[in-house]
């Protein structure tokens, strides 16, 4: 049995849109005629891909396996005719979409993939800065290619590659008067504060928390006085206007490169995860 194109596109059209009635105005055609397409499709397979809700088209788990496969064989097929032909240079090219949380995307993603990005600039790469819990609903979409994690997604399916350690310590203003009993975090689904006490041999102090979107937030506001805040080491040591706060047992945790596992790897995925594994650490 051999897959239909032409029912594959519809079900890449429909899994990126999450709407029938998009993705048949992006692919031109009627909204009838795509669902008879993915309709013959899930007929072929004896599978359900797309589960039909009043706020849209909720992709399945094997939808997810199956938008995995297009989505590796879509980039393996350019890989090839940029291989065949004779016009081109044998240089990386295509697009890899990058998935991390805040305080690894800007200090450690972006300037290890920077080499290769200069010497390769026909590859395309999309950095996406979400909260830890979105990420791996945003790669199960098939949204972003790779995500990064301060922890291990253990599941069948997932491949994990270590890249390093952030360590994290209290930090507070050097000039301005700091509130000492507010600690600054993300926004309220962020336990980073309670981890880092919960992991100190000492009872925790009391504390009220106060919000500010990101780690780069966090930072201005500890620098103006509104607060301390637990932090990534490797983004204030250097900061003359931040000072470590002393008394704490620093808390390290893993940053963990993920992806879902594939037959076949194409040369840009490839290369992109092997530059992460050498070059990541250098900025941790």
């Amino acid at each position: 049995m051999s897959l239909s194109s032409l029912y594959l596109d519809a079900f890449m059209a429909v899994a990126k849109a999450e709407s029938f009635s998009k993705a048949a105005e992006n692919l031109h055609i009627t909204q009838s005629a795509l669902s008879q397409r993915i309709k013959n499709l899930e007929s072929e397979l004896g599978l359900t891909f797309f589960l039909r809700t009043p706020s849209g088209a909720k992709i399945t788990e094997q939808g997810q396996r199956l938008l995995r496969f297009c989505q590796t064989r879509n980039s393996l097929e350019s890989e090839l005719i940029d291989d065949l032909s004779a016009n081109k240079s044998r240089e990386l090219t295509g697009i890899v979409r990058i998935g991390a949380y805040s305080s690894v995307l800007r200090s450690v993603v972006m300037p290890a993939l920077a080499p290769l990005l200069q010497k390769h600039p026909h590859v395309l790469c999309e950095f996406i800065c979400n909260q830890m819990d979105a990420l791996p609903l945003m790669m199960n979409r098939a949204e972003v290619d790779l995500i990064i994690l301060d922890h291990r997604i253990e599941r069948a399916g997932v491949e994990i590659e270590l890249l390093g350690r952030e360590r994290f310590v209290v930090i507070e203003g050097r000039k301005q008067f700091s509130r000492d009993d507010i600690f600054l975090d993300n926004d309220t689904k962020d336990i980073a504060t309670e981890n880092f006490f919960r992991s100190q041999k000492k009872k925790p102090p009391k504390y009220r928390r106060s919000y500010f979107d990101d780690c780069y937030g966090i930072i201005d506001g500890v620098r103006m006085g509104l607060g301390k805040a637990v932090m990534s080491e490797h983004l204030v040591k250097k900061d003359a206007s931040i000072n470590i706060s002393k008394g704490y047992k620093p808390f390290d945790l893993e940053v963990c490169l993920h992806y879902h596992a594939q037959p076949f790897y194409s040369k840009l995925h490839q290369t992109v995860v092997d530059e992460l594994k050498k070059s990541s650490s250098k900025f941790l």
